[in-house]
């Protein structure tokens, strides 16, 4: 038959065409989407602004309707749809496309065996697959992606694959069962050809056009799953917070949700934002359509009593077509969209030393900020790695890169963004651990919520060794983009163990002056026991903390550690008046407190100055040395209501 001829054939066939068409352009999509996509995925607005080609101006607030900068719109958190659906093409594909091979090894295996080998093992696969096949397949996917969530993308795509198999091996069994029957095995067998070799070599044959078929079948139905799960909030790249794609099921986590997590959107904006549930929901529908037709069109082209028939050759040019699309698509997921990892504060800073010692030779580093934004990618990567460094001029050189990527570097003299006092800050050491761990616990403690609150938000995670300080330190900072915005500083994080070393909710206070060189007041070592943090002195018997890492005129709330009783203050002496008295009010006896012997009491001080308290807990005492500053030297959050029998005086060293 002539080439013309079969031509003819596949022109007959409209639902191939579509369908193959349609397959490849969306693995064109799954591998270049990311690359076109217009926008960053993960970039929310709280307004959007429109300059109209006549010079005037539009504001406009998420979500919003189609319009010719935002194809399909925004959601409710002003990212654009076009973009999520393109740049999360990849990571829907391949889970869906790994998940239907699976499926179908899985049955394609088990059917074959069944069919081929009679006896307990056929019964057994039998029993299996009913028992499965009972079982409605969205509520066994729920299990299994709850039962394997500990495993990540390798669990989830296992979840998908284990429901749905028994079809396909029953439809296997019983293709085996028929072709065992047909005179060309028969005539095989006899000639002694190996029961491996009729599997391998006949069996195949006559099965694999029909595999091609349920292959594109169990696509659409894995992809319709996919977003089924998403709908009740399971999902692989995230989970259905307003801000960002956090809290992932496994470590796999693409820039942009996959489409499941699309539609668990509509959880919140179903009724009040149809349109970001309905754009993904669409593809969805649109994408397993395109499967259908093309398993429809697979099927009228491989089988021979159909008017659409093709000849073994073409259908097998077809499959070849399809095979090397999905090969060559597998390796474009991975190789195109899969990014490298952001480099580590470490790892940058190598880089960035290289660069420095070219452009400064000799200079310092200083500081390190990483800096993440909502209108890159959330907390996901950096927007921006940068390294300081300080010449013996005291001028800085800054060296950022892009996404803490190595290539991405721009190295610009005499300039920060960051707002560091560079005055006084001590060299930085090598070793110390990277940004990840302080933004954890920073999140943990406030900065999620603060991003939420914001939702146009900057946190920078700022490397520093002040000059106060006995090693370096991470801070984390939380900004809006709107002047208006008060930030929240998360203070401090050890830069070597990670460990809280100030508070989270009031970061250690600069002094308004130094402490006198002729006070030798006791150092204080950040603590946290369960829900209470503070500044802790250790003595032999007790350790005294408070609140705050200073001390002022007036009332200073103290947690006590150790004794059995109540507090008492044996002695308080002030150094540079001895005129002025001290005691301890409001004291509560000894409790239990996460596994501490824990009391309180209240420090009152009647004048500022260098001060030596004993203070005793039972027969536990323990003496040492505190500064304290005047009245009105307290952060203004903090002031009290006067107190009777004490003056309360200016912040001014006397």
């Amino acid at each position: 038959m002539s080439a013309r001829h079969e031509l003819r054939r596949l022109i007959a066939n409209p639902a191939l065409l579509i369908g193959l068409t349609g397959t490849l352009a969306l693995l064109a999509i799954g591998v270049f989407g990311g690359l076109v996509a217009p926008y960053d995925p993960s970039a929310n607005q709280s307004s959007l602004i429109t300059v109209l080609p006549d010079g005037r101006t539009t504001l406009a607030f998420p979500p919003t309707l189609p319009d010719s900068q935002h194809w399909f719109g925004t959601d409710p958190i002003g990212r654009d749809q076009w973009s999520r659906i393109l740049a999360g093409a990849w990571i829907t594909l391949t889970v869906v496309i790994a998940a239907a091979m699976t499926r179908l090894a899985i049955g394609f295996s088990l059917g074959l065996a069944s069919g081929w080998y009679a006896g307990p093992f056929t019964r057994a696969v039998g029993i299996l697959a009913t028992g499965i096949t009972a079982v409605p397949q969205l509520l066994l996917a729920i299990m299994l992606v709850l039962v394997t969530r500990p495993f990540g993308v390798a669990g989830f795509i296992a979840s998908l694959a284990l429901v749905g198999w028994p079809e396909i091996g029953e439809f296997v069994r019983a293709e085996v069962m028929r072709a065992k029957t047909q005179p060309f095995i028969e005539a095989a067998r006899s000639v002694g050809v190996p029961g491996r070799r009729l599997i391998t070599g006949h069996l195949f044959a006559t099965v694999g056009p029909q595999l091609l078929t349920v292959a594109a079948l169990e696509t659409g139905a894995v992809l319709l799953l996919l977003a089924e799960l998403g709908l009740i909030g399971l999902f692989l790249a995230g989970a259905t917070f307003l801000v960002d794609d956090s809290g992932p099921v496994g470590p796999f986590r693409g820039r942009a949700a996959e489409w499941g997590q699309m539609l668990g959107g509509i959880q919140f904006y179903a009724i009040t934002a149809e349109l970001p549930t309905l754009i993904p929901a669409l593809f969805v529908v649109l994408a397993s359509a395109i499967f259908a037709l093309l398993a429809d069109g697979l099927r009228a082209a491989s089988d021979p009593y159909s008017s659409r028939r093709v000849l073994p050759g073409t259908f097998g040019v077809l499959t070849k077509v399809l095979v090397g699309a999905l090969c060559f698509s597998a390796v474009g997921f991975i190789g195109v969209n899969v990014r490298p990892g952001p480099m580590s504060m470490e790892d940058g800073r190598s880089v960035a030393a290289k660069s420095a010692e070219t452009t400064w030779p000799g200079s310092e580093f200083v500081a390190g900020v990483a800096r993440f934004s909502s209108s890159a990618h959330g907390i996901d990567r950096p927007e921006r790695l940068t390294y300081y460094y300080r010449n013996d001029s005291n001028e800085v050189l800054r060296i950022s890169f892009k996404d803490a990527d190595r290539l991405a570097v721009e190295v610009r003299k005499y300039e920060s963004e960051d707002e560091i006092d560079f005055t006084g800050l001590k060299p930085l050491p090598a070793g110390l651990i990277s940004y990840g761990t302080p933004l954890a616990k920073a999140e943990q403690t406030g900065g999620a919520d603060r991003r939420r609150i914001l939702r146009s938000y900057i946190a920078r995670v700022i490397l520093t060794w002040p000059s106060d300080r006995d090693g370096p330190v991470y801070a984390v900072r939380y900004d809006g983009t709107s002047g208006s915005q008060q930030g929240l500083p998360t203070c401090c994080f050890d830069a070597r163990t990670g460990d809280r070393v100030d508070s989270a909710f009031v970061p250690r206070a600069a002094p308004p002056w130094p402490v006198p060189a002729e006070c030798p007041a006791a150092r204080t070592v950040f603590r946290q026991i369960d829900r209470l943090e503070g500044y802790f002195t250790d003595g032999p018997g007790l350790s005294v903390g408070s609140f705050f890492n200073l001390n002022y005129q007036g009332d200073n709330f103290l947690y006590i550690l150790g004794g059995q009783g109540t507090p008492q203050l044996e002695a308080g002496i002030n150094l540079e008046d001895p005129s002025a008295r001290a005691e301890v009010v409001n004291a509560q006896p000894t409790a239990i407190l996460a596994g501490q012997v824990i009391s309180f009491g209240t420090l009152r001080l009647t004048a500022p100055g260098c001060w030596k308290v004993r203070i005793s807990v039972g027969s536990a005492v323990t003496e040492y040395t505190l500064y304290a500053y005047p009245w009105e030297c307290r952060p203004p959050n903090t002031r009290m209501a006067p107190i009777p029998g004490i003056t309360p005086l200016p912040c001014v060293r006397r």
